[in-house]
């Protein structure tokens, strides 16, 4: 593992990069703890990529320029990065676990040698709601990000809104980052899984028989 420099995310120092998942429950909960995470991660020089659905990013970078980020002016000098979850987590129409990491990894590669070489994303998950099918490939995508961070200097957040998402899906996310946001407080969370252990738990539970109702007589 390469020497990780610390972080600091939502106004806390880490001892290094970090995979954050992020619950919020409303709008303004959501943007009391982005714009300072946007704007933390420009004021030390980094990278920052924002992935929202294309049918919200309109209104994800309104919000963020109605509560004074200058997203013009990032987006020019190309610390800001906006990226839509067609272009990056569906491209192609549908989620493809292996495709989607090796993309985070290329962007991840390619910093490293940028002018920002810290990478701070921001990737809103609601999309995921359009696609059942691909939910075990995107617990499966968010274990493995944890071997990217462990080789990159990075800090990616991904968020969950919990009035849309099933429990189960709100667990897996629990179960896939080592970093949980509190409120506005990041914290290590008690409750991640390593890859490798939870990947082998996530081929037994795909492996397990489907229980079937009894049929009439």
């Amino acid at each position: 593992m390469s020497h990780r420099r610390p972080v600091t995310v939502c106004g806390q120092d880490l001892p290094h990069s970090c995979h954050v998942c992020a619950f919020f429950d409303s709008r303004e909960q959501q943007y009391d703890v982005l714009l300072p995470y946007f704007r933390e991660g420009m004021a030390h020089g980094e990278q920052v990529v924002s992935i929202f659905d294309s049918q919200m990013n309109r209104d994800h970078l309104s919000a963020l320029a109605a509560r004074g980020l200058d997203v013009r002016e990032a987006s020019v000098a190309r610390q800001l990065r906006v990226m839509t979850a067609e272009e990056s987590y569906l491209q192609g129409g549908s989620f493809d676990a292996e495709r989607v990491y090796g993309m985070v990894a290329g962007v991840l590669e390619r910093a490293s040698t940028s002018e920002f070489p810290h990478v701070r994303t921001c990737g809103e998950m609601t999309w995921a709601l359009r696609h059942p099918e691909s939910s075990g490939e995107l617990v499966e995508y968010e274990s493995r990000l944890n071997t990217l961070v462990d080789r990159h200097e990075c800090t990616l957040m991904c968020i969950y809104d919990v009035n849309l998402f099933s429990g189960q899906v709100l667990m897996d996310a629990l179960a896939t980052h080592p970093y949980v946001l509190m409120g506005q407080a990041v914290m290590e969370n008690p409750y991640y899984v390593p890859p490798m252990q939870y990947l082998k738990r996530l081929m037994q539970r795909r492996a397990a028989p489907v229980r079937r109702e009894s049929l009439p007589a």
